[in-house]
């Protein structure tokens, strides 16, 4: 599922002087022991060779537990700027005839290389491509594999999707994989395929004929489109003609059969569940030693279940929006973390404390803006007053 990833000023111990790839990562000094670390966590896995294999949440785990022993990245700390999340699926024939087939994402053209078609957006691309072709390993090269990946460039694309990940441990929530999940079968829904038959095609009337090479070509898509901009209805009309069109002359469900293999490949994926074991942090959590030795790390080896909290020893941190308690809170964390309480509930947590101080200054504002011949401010009760200045 998780393929590459990008992790900026992030803490390390290997002390190299000058970029490095390492089993598949590139990692380039910045300052003291800061690094910029990019590039594919499934290779990484395979010692840098390939990444045509099933990376599973257990491997991706495993992967960050190697990955904090050999080079020292904590997970838990390293910020996460960008990453990419897909999968590999098995089809019966040439991944390239499927490639053939995908006309437009939404209303764009791909951009073509042999093997290859990607959609680029300002946050965030699609990629579409025959792994096959592309890796020399076996089995892998004889397997028939179609590669579907979303790659975020920027993380306001993956929050915008409902999805809170902000460090590289957060990559290990399972409902974060579900939502990956959700969002490849969204992005498929929203392509254009049109896949007919030899024999199809020469059933189709002149006519027929006709409307089908207009349809698979992406260039008249194009075109319909920047003519249409101040009337999108008039482009979603030709949409549902084609798909209409598709469904009358043809019966390929090739696109059913994607979403489908999508949703087998992304339970199987998260492998995690065979073992009864929710797991939402690694093993592994490094730590500095003391503010005195900020350099020095302290590798704690634990076994996280359902009916075991670590316990504290220093004062409680209480979660602002909810009053429980904070275990091993982070510096200046005000808040339950959404690895432990999931991503609503943590969301919830901060509306509680923030809506009504919000909500507050919203309406004293609107009251303030209405012109009148008398100045309300002093009519505001003292209480809701102070959430001005805050």
């Amino acid at each position: 599922m998780i393929d590459s990833v990008t992790s900026n000023l992030t803490v390390l111990n290997i002390g190299i002087e000058k970029p490095e790839k390492v089993k598949g990562l590139r990692i380039r000094p910045i300052k003291d022991n800061f690094y910029s670390v990019r590039g594919s966590l499934h290779k990484y896995k395979n010692n840098g060779l390939h990444n045509a294999d099933d990376f599973q949440l257990s491997d991706l785990k495993n992967t960050l537990n190697l990955l904090s022993k050999e080079i020292g990245l904590n997970a838990d700390i390293a910020p996460l700027n960008g990453f990419e999340f897909g999968v590999n699926i098995k089809l019966p024939t040439n991944p390239n005839n499927a490639l053939n087939r995908l006309i437009l994402h939404k209303s764009n053209q791909a951009n073509n290389s042999k093997d290859y078609k990607e959609f680029d957006y300002k946050n965030h691309s699609f990629k579409f491509y025959n792994k096959s072709g592309l890796t020399n390993i076996e089995p892998y090269h004889s397997d028939n594999i179609l590669r579907v990946e979303v790659k975020v460039n920027k993380m306001t694309y993956i929050k915008q999707k409902g999805v809170y990940c902000k460090r590289i441990a957060d990559l290990l929530d399972v409902e974060v994989w579900e939502r990956f999940e959700k969002i490849l079968i969204e992005t498929i829904q929203e392509c254009l395929f049109i896949d007919f038959s030899t024999k199809e095609i020469n059933s189709l009337s002149t006519k027929n004929y006709i409307q089908y090479l207009k349809y698979i070509n992406p260039t008249i898509w194009e075109h319909l489109y920047n003519e249409t901009r101040g009337n999108r209805n008039k482009y979603s009309r030709e949409r549902l003609k084609c798909e209409t069109f598709i469904n009358q002359y043809s019966k390929s469900t090739l696109k059913t059969d994607i979403i489908n293999l999508i949703k087998d490949k992304c339970t199987e994926l998260r492998d995690i569940s065979k073992a009864n074991e929710i797991v939402k942090k690694w093993d592994k959590i490094t730590v500095f030693q003391s503010i005195n030795k900020p350099r020095e790390w302290d590798k704690i080896t634990y076994k996280i279940n359902s009916n075991s909290v670590p316990t504290r020893t220093n004062s409680e941190t209480r979660c602002k929006g909810c009053g429980c308690i904070i275990e091993k809170p982070r510096k200046g964390q005000l808040y339950c973390s959404a690895n432990i309480v999931g991503y609503k509930e943590a969301h919830k947590c901060r509306n509680n404390n923030s809506n009504i101080r919000n909500n507050t200054k919203r309406s004293i504002r609107r009251v303030l803006s209405i012109p009148l011949m008398f100045d309300l401010s002093d009519t505001i009760a003292p209480e809701k007053r102070i959430y001005l200045n805050q």
